[in-house]
């Protein structure tokens, strides 16, 4: 073998590792979905999307949008970086906001599917949602807050 190939190996693996975390399901997102608003079904089909969309949006520049939401689903994206508890943080920034508020306190959403990728301090979150499930007596979320954030807590 000629000589640095074994390091030129390691450091493609090492930025492979960097640049490319696997998407993982998150319990830990599903959970605080569940602890501000109400448990849902867990749906695996779900969480498929959803690692599909946290790719999408974190492949690219402009992609965090819902254009390439599935057909018969709602979702809710969202991106942060620097955060003690990125999934808590973006929670509560779904929290506050209407729209997101909105779809996540409809009881009518049953199943859901979250997922995340770590992209570099990065984190990109994806929870897909489709009617059905089994939703126990489904309490009502409380309203939406404002949140005043200090600038150096909002994604650049």
């Amino acid at each position: 073998m000629p000589p640095g190939v074994p390091l030129r190996l390691a450091v493609a693996a090492a930025l492979l590792l960097t640049f490319a975390t696997p998407v993982r399901a998150d319990a830990g997102l599903t959970a605080a979905v569940a602890a501000v608003y109400f448990a849902r079904t867990v749906d695996a089909g779900l969480h498929d999307i959803a690692h599909q969309r946290v790719m999408e949006i974190s492949s690219c520049s402009g992609c965090m949008n819902h254009d390439l939401r599935r057909s018969g689903t709602a979702e809710v994206l969202g991106v942060n970086s620097g955060m003690p508890n990125p999934a808590a943080s973006i929670v509560q920034g779904w929290r506050g906001s209407a729209v997101h508020h909105a779809i996540l306190s409809d009881s009518g959403w049953g199943r859901i599917g979250c997922a995340e990728r770590v992209v570099g301090t990065t984190h990109y979150f994806a929870c897909v949602l489709a009617t059905g499930g089994a939703v126990a007596s489904a309490p009502r979320a409380p309203p939406p807050v404002t949140l005043s954030l200090p600038d150096t807590a909002l994604p650049r």
